[in-house]
C-alpha cells in the first residue's frame, strides 16, 4: 500500500521565489541602511533609526487604510463576504506590528534628539491612540462569537 502524502503548500514556485528574492532584498537594504550609510551631520548615528521608523509608520497607516476599506466592503450588503473580513483582520495585525515598531523607534530617536522618550505632541498622542484602538480591535476579534 503506497500512501501519497499531500503537501499543503501555498503559492506557486514563482511566488515562493519572489518571496525569497524579496527577503534577500530587504536584508540587503537593512545592512546598507544600518551599517553602510554615513552618519548625518546634525543627528549623527541616530539618523539610522529613521530607516526603520518612517517605513514602519507608512506601512502601519497603509495597513489601517486597507483595514478600513475591507471593513466597509464587508459591511456593504451586496458584498458581505468573509474574504473582506479576513483581509481586514490580517491588515490590522500587520498595522499593529508596524505601528508598534514605529512607536518604539520613535521613542528611541526622541530620547536621543529631544532628551525624553515621549512628548505629549498631538501627532504622537494620536498615533498611540490609534495603536491602542487597533489592539482593542484585534482583542475583540479574538473573542469569537457568531
Amino acid at each position: 500500500m503506497t500512501a501519497t502524502r499531500e503537501r499543503n503548500v501555498t503559492g506557486t514556485p514563482f511566488t515562493r521565489g519572489l518571496g525569497v528574492v524579496t527577503l534577500l532584498g530587504i536584508a540587503l537594504l537593512v545592512i546598507l541602511g544600518l551599517f553602510v550609510s554615513p552618519p548625518d551631520v546634525t543627528q549623527g548615528e541616530s539618523v539610522r533609526i529613521m530607516y526603520a521608523h518612517v517605513p514602519g509608520a507608512w506601512l502601519a497607516y497603509l495597513a489601517f487604510i486597507v483595514t478600513g476599506v475591507s471593513s466597509a466592503a464587508y459591511l456593504w450588503k451586496r458584498t458581505r463576504s468573509l474574504t473582506w473580513d479576513r483581509i481586514a483582520g490580517a491588515s490590522a495585525e500587520v498595522g499593529v506590528l508596524f505601528m508598534g515598531i514605529s512607536l518604539v523607534t520613535g521613542s528611541l530617536w526622541g530620547r536621543i534628539t529631544w532628551g525624553t522618550f515621549w512628548t505629549w505632541d498631538a501627532r504622537l498622542t494620536t498615533t498611540a491612540f490609534l495603536f491602542v484602538t487597533y489592539v482593542g480591535y484585534l482583542a475583540v476579534r479574538g473573542l469569537g462569537g457568531s
